[in-house]
């Protein structure tokens, strides 16, 4: 394979590489100019994936967390044209719209259909980055197999979330074969069995959606949660740190205040949706639905397939529970050293890493390795000690256009003109209408 020169590169193939390419096309860089870096044939696979896993319907984000290079039409005003409805905005309008996932995957599709991502992609993962600084300022990119596969002046690693994580003693656990079927994560592919009994750990968005699935199987659940009284609050970082101004604000904090900050905003939560809340109250009424405060410490084979031991900070020990399986909805490792690039990266050029994250500048550069002239950007759940909601579609969007930008600086790009970008965000937005219209509509849930 030849290597490929281009001025921007993506290495990741994810929702931050679709808003890298469309934020960077609209503002006037050419196709050819930019190559993303990743295995999945398009931009929404992965995410896809993982909703179908959760069987996710919505999402927890507003009608601004959209793939459209610009943000008008916002989602909500799109999906009321599409549909010919005004719900959509009257929803919006109180704060109460959640876009419909196969809604906003459609729209993602599109624009990466119309403006040819996919011939940019080369299929492969990235091992390595190697930063040149003769004649000038670039990156070497190398794959997984060490070979050469393009030189490029501004990096974004967008590698999305990490492997998904385990609680120690069910890590353990799963390397017995016996009991690796019967202990997985909310994120992996699962089965719930009609009259079974289910331990679902945390009260996280993805262990709330569990408990509604269990429950719909016919499955008895055992909600298990470590603290007794996690918050009620529909996204994962308050609504004002989504605005430019919580932005700013959350950056003048000093990297241990935001550090501090984090782990007070970004706990499990428990959204309030009806649909949940019926299906959880039904099955407490069925007597097929327990909530329990405690933590896994021991597990071993039992006789309905898996016996755990629950034991408890917070009043009496709920002891050994005999169940079907174990379900963790404990999202994904936060440490950056659990991405194997990322953890080459800090080893070979001396990366500053705090509490298992990435110490960047405000710009999401990463130090000693970012210039002005060459850029190296982190984004998603890297970058969220700078944006705290660097991992949701609408912090994506911000960082990409916050890297694009600078790009554009540095280039001396001649940009696109006002009109040529009115043109081209009316023409994608009038195919995602068309296509939204033709897929069944999500119900929404609050």
């Amino acid at each position: 394979m030849t290597p490929e020169d281009t001025t921007i590169a993506v290495v990741g193939d994810g929702f931050g590489s679709l808003l890298v390419y469309a934020t960077a096309i609209y503002v006037g860089f050419r196709p050819e100019q930019i190559a993303v870096y990743g295995p999945t044939p398009y931009a929404v696979a992965t995410y896809a994936g993982h909703a179908g896993n959760l069987g996710q319907t919505v999402l927890r984000s507003e009608s601004e967390s959209h793939f459209l290079p610009a943000d008008w039409p916002t989602f909500a005003q799109l999906d009321a044209w599409s549909r010919r409805s005004p719900a959509p905005l009257l929803r919006s309008i109180r704060r109460r719209y959640n876009p419909g996932l196969a809604e906003i995957l459609t729209e993602a599709r599109t624009v990466e259909d119309r403006l040819g991502l996919r011939a940019r992609r080369i299929p492969k993962r990235i091992g390595w980055l190697h930063r040149e600084l003769d004649p000038e300022p670039h990156f070497l990119i190398y794959g997984e197999d060490e070979l050469l596969l393009g030189r490029a002046r501004h990096v974004a690693i967008a590698l999305g979330h990490g492997p998904v994580s385990f609680p120690r003693v069910l890590a353990q656990a799963r390397e017995d074969p016996e009991l690796r079927e019967r202990i997985v994560q909310a994120y992996e592919p699962k089965t719930y069995r009609d009259g079974g009994r289910y331990v679902v750990i945390g009260a996280g968005i993805a262990s709330v959606n569990e408990w509604a699935n269990a429950l719909e199987a016919g499955a008895k659940v055992i909600s298990l949660l470590r603290n007794p009284a996690p918050e009620e609050q529909d996204l994962n970082t308050p609504r004002c740190f989504f605005e430019a101004y919580g932005i700013d604000a959350f950056q003048e904090l000093t990297f241990e205040q935001r550090v501090a900050f984090l782990g007070a905003i970004l706990k499990g939560t428990s959204p309030r949706r009806r649909a949940w809340i019926e299906i959880v109250e039904e099955g407490i009424a069925q007597d097929r639905f327990d909530q329990l405060i405690g933590e896994v410490d021991e597990a071993k084979p039992g006789p309905a397939g898996l016996s755990v031991h629950v034991s408890s900070r917070h009043g009496p020990a709920p002891g050994w529970l005999d169940v079907t399986g174990v379900v963790c909805g404990t999202g994904f490792v936060r440490s950056c050293l659990a991405t194997p690039l990322v953890r080459r990266l800090v080893d070979s050029y001396g990366l500053q890493v705090e509490d298992g994250r990435l110490v960047l500048r405000s710009n999401c550069g990463v130090p000693g390795l970012d210039l002005p002239e060459s850029r190296l950007c982190a984004m998603g759940l890297l970058a969220n000690s700078v944006v705290p909601h660097g991992d949701t579609i609408a912090g994506l969007k911000y960082i990409a256009r916050r890297f694009v930008a600078d790009c554009v600086e540095a280039e001396q790009l001649r940009e696109r003109p006002l009109g040529s970008r009115l043109r081209m965000q009316l023409s994608l937005a009038r195919a995602a209408s068309g296509a939204i219209r033709r897929t069944r509509e999500s119900e929404q849930l609050a």
